[in-house]
């Protein structure tokens, strides 16, 4: 089970206790809780990233240009 599908467990774990707590008690901080882990899962499943957890870089150029692509600062001496 990757971290990606645990925390999208657990986010949906903490909804239906929040949900269950505004249903008993119909007040504002549930609600707003509720709203925020709706929000909060909704960003994980579109936004998680891919599986493997990395970077996904890409980079386009122009003709006759030359590209330098580094996860860290490199130095360029021409």
């Amino acid at each position: 089970m990757t971290t990606k599908t645990i925390l999208i467990i657990l986010n949906i774990a903490g909804l239906i206790g929040a949900l269950i707590w505004l249903m008993v008690n119909p007040d504002w901080e549930p609600l707003v809780t509720s709203i925020g882990l709706i929000a909060a899962l909704i960003a994980q499943i579109k936004f998680g990233g891919n599986e493997e957890g990395g970077i996904n870089m890409t980079q386009k150029s122009g003709k006759g240009s030359t590209n330098y692509q580094s996860g860290r600062d490199i130095n360029i001496n021409k």
